[in-house]
């Protein structure tokens, strides 16, 4: 027997947006539920389908979940308005939240990003009050020189191996001399903002969310940042008195991707352990909060045969 019950549903003001709503099979829900954002312009189900999985394993727990697609993702449909896709993915989550609080009941919420997901749950943390949890995964870092100069090393040893590094060299060197390929770019939607604006934005956020007594926890992974020493990639932040009540976990371990089983068994331990703190009004763990230093999270791995291949949702 399945420990959770899965719901599609379809809401939003014209209908248009698509997603699942996991629950516990049976006792009472936890007074919080999860919002799963989608990481980049990926399906809801996550890379590897690891929403999907986190979502039954929260349900195991007691806690329910949503992961849907944002307006003109996926499965969703075009917005029907102008709003920027900032301000419209922030109207999307809260149509969730809306939708959670009439299905379920539950009027409060954590926001899960991977990634360029961390960018929408940060805004839609400092817009709602609803939310008193928010997970950033590979999401806003501001790594100091010595972190960029050993991520620069890394990668320019991988560059003679890995497909990857290679491809995207190519890629830029186009971009950089062909007229053609230049105006083929992605459009301004995937454009950073200059790294002053960036880092002025996550200041603001994160002292609103820190007077707000918002849980939140910065997690990242060595594909992206490679090492950690002391709250590396929070650079200028690291020292910062707000920042000390937020939680912070490096694994190097684990890649951005979550390629390998032992990466989503390891990411789906840290995250479930996590949101039941939140949910159950816990606090950050000693060893993290005053060091700000990752725990060790090897031993969550499991044997990837425990894992059953379910149909994807």
């Amino acid at each position: 027997m399945n420990d959770y019950k899965e719901i599609p549903v379809q809401f939003g003001p014209d209908g248009s947006l698509i997603g699942v709503i996991t629950t516990p099979s049976e006792g009472s829900l936890a007074p919080v539920a999860c919002l799963m954002l989608n990481m980049g312009a990926n399906h809801r189900i996550g890379p590897r389908r690891i929403n999907v999985k986190l979502a039954r394993q929260m349900a195991a727990r007691g806690i329910s979940s949503i992961r849907f697609d944002l307006a003109g993702l996926g499965d969703s449909g075009p917005a029907g308005g102008s709003e920027h896709f900032l301000t419209q993915a922030v109207f999307d989550l809260q149509a969730a939240m809306n939708l959670i609080q009439t299905m379920l009941g539950i009027r409060r919420f954590i926001a899960i990003g991977l990634c360029s997901g961390a960018t929408n749950g940060l805004s839609l943390a400092v817009a709602d009050a609803r939310v008193i949890g928010l997970l950033m995964f590979d999401g806003y870092a501001f790594p100091g020189r010595r972190a960029r100069w050993e991520r620069t090393l890394h990668r320019a040893l991988a560059v003679p191996t890995n497909p990857a590094v290679i491809g995207k060299t190519v890629r830029w060197l186009q971009r950089k001399f062909s007229a053609s390929a230049a105006a083929a770019a992605s459009p301004s939607i995937f454009e950073p903002e200059p790294p002053e604006v960036t880092a002025a934005l996550f200041r603001r956020s994160m002292t609103q969310l820190a007077e707000r007594n918002v849980a939140v926890l910065l997690f990242y992974t060595g594909t992206m940042h490679v090492t950690d020493r002391h709250r590396d990639q929070l650079g200028p932040f690291a020292d910062e008195p707000f920042m000390q009540q937020f939680e912070y976990e490096f694994i190097g371990e684990i890649d951005h991707s979550l390629t390998s089983m032992a990466s989503q068994q390891i990411f789906m331990k840290v995250v479930c352990d996590w949101a039941l703190r939140v949910t159950h009004g816990g606090t950050a763990s000693a060893h993290s909060a005053a060091t700000g230093r990752a725990g060790t999270h090897a031993g969550a791995a499991r044997s990837a045969a425990a894992w059953q291949r379910d149909p994807v949702h």
